[in-house]
């Protein structure tokens, strides 16, 4: 019986101080390897170079991100108020119709999220998605898109420098949602290419004439971002920000503390064990 209750307090002591070393330094030496993950924010807008599909002058290693999120803050084509828009280019209105961000898939690292954010809360319908992706990697590959949301995927296009957001003409790649109601708003599509490991740096990307890096075809709008109507409006993406992947989350010390405390008593309980051991 003596001999069983030493196993039984030897294996939690030694469970206890393993545990302690896995919750207090393990997660340390994560944060510490995980390099620039606490890196700022990067806000960047349009530039016109003249190259063709240029990314931003400051765009950094996607290892260092986990999602851009680029700025629906630019018209192409569409009344915003009293304003009306249209011809090739996009203008600044001065108002914001939500955000469309390029994200690592969760399950597959291999693949992206595409997920639009709309302005107002589900008021508005998604009818088209336009992006640009690296020229120099794809041309024209056989991309394949499916929906990571409740709305389905209802067509996809992939004609490089082509594609046309209203009268605005070419993107790359086009991506449809199926007609669901009044609102389809919190529409992700997964894009995924065979063989080829994706990340959202490869379509932080500008148009061919290096102004927008992605366009949205909104529906069910009424003149302005957040109000419904039967309008339609084109809006671009003209700048963006990466977001830095979320914190290593360490233990806190009150945990730590109370499992060194365990540890330091289940030790304390074996030595009085071998004592009473030998004493009898």
């Amino acid at each position: 019986m003596h001999k069983l209750w030493g196993k039984i307090v030897f294996g939690i002591s030694t469970a206890s101080l393993v545990g302690l070393y896995c919750l207090s330094f393990m997660p340390s030496a994560l944060a510490k390897g995980n390099g620039n993950g606490n890196s700022q924010n990067n806000t960047t807008t349009s530039s016109n170079s003249g190259s063709t599909q240029s990314p931003s002058s400051t765009s950094t290693a996607s290892s260092d991100f986990s999602s851009i999120v680029f700025n629906l803050d630019c018209v192409i084509s569409g009344t915003v108020g009293n304003n009306s828009y249209s011809g090739s280019n996009c203008t600044n209105a001065g108002i914001s119709f939500g955000t469309l961000t390029i994200k690592q898939n969760p399950s597959d690292p291999t693949k992206v999220d595409v997920v639009i954010d709309l302005a107002g809360d589900n008021v508005h319908k998604i009818l088209d998605v336009s992006l640009n992706y690296d020229d120099s990697k794809f041309q024209n590959n056989a991309f394949e898109v499916s929906s990571s949301s409740p709305y389905d995927v209802k067509s996809f296009n992939v004609a490089e420098n082509s594609i046309k957001a209203g009268p605005y003409s070419g993107l790359d790649l086009k991506i449809s949602p199926k007609a669901t109601g009044p609102s389809n708003d919190g529409f992700t599509a997964t894009i995924s290419l065979d063989a080829f490991d994706l990340n959202p740096e490869d379509f932080n990307f500008q148009d061919q004439l290096n102004k927008i890096f992605a366009a949205v075809h909104i529906g069910n709008y009424g003149n302005d971002p957040g109000v419904s109507g039967g309008n339609s409006i084109w809006v671009g993406a003209s700048s963006y920000y990466k977001a830095p992947p979320p914190p290593v989350k360490v233990p806190e010390p009150g945990v730590t503390g109370a499992l060194g405390l365990f540890a330091v008593t289940t030790l304390g309980l074996m030595k009085k064990n071998k004592q009473f051991r030998h004493q009898n």
